[in-house]
């Protein structure tokens, strides 16, 4: 099991100091978390360890981490979401500039059909960059997501 120990000094320094509602965890402690995962070897599980002497709300920092997991698992949806309608966009305008091109050769002269196909062949080629490298990043973070909503949260006292 791998574990991130946080220990925490007071309860201030845990939360946003701009969210009203004191649910949202601070910058500081989400790029300490991030981080530290980054030794963490693929399929070990994870043990988020608060440590402090404070008396520290478990229910709220639960709720915390589960807004902040939710809000991740949603901006990742949006954008695999986005890229797959606009590598689909990409690909369908560049097949239509492509047989554009093929269709109107005789019409338009043979440079400007050029310009017609390579303009489509250019669309085609991005379609296929966002399938070659962003969707794998976004199944990556997906599986991160899914990891970090699988992890055990301990609080414990730091004495």
């Amino acid at each position: 099991m791998f574990e991130v120990r946080i220990k925490i000094d007071r309860e201030e320094d845990l939360y946003c100091g701009f969210d009203e509602k004191g649910l949202t965890l601070s910058e500081d402690v989400l790029a300490y978390m991030t981080k530290a995962l980054e030794g963490r070897r693929r399929g070990e599980k994870l043990r988020l360890c608060f440590a402090s002497a404070l008396d520290l709300d478990e229910g709220r920092l639960e709720k915390a981490i589960g807004q902040y997991m939710e809000s991740v698992g949603k901006s990742v949806k949006r954008h695999k979401r986005s890229s797959w309608l606009n590598s689909l966009r990409l690909l369908a305008i560049g097949v239509i500039f492509v047989v554009l091109g093929l269709v109107f050769e005789n019409r338009m002269g043979a440079v400007a059909a050029a310009i017609v196909s390579t303009i489509g062949s250019f669309s085609v080629w991005e379609a296929a960059n966002v399938w070659i490298q962003e969707f794998p990043l976004i199944r990556a973070k997906e599986r991160a997501v899914a990891f970090l909503q699988q992890s055990e949260l301990v609080i414990e006292d730091a004495d």
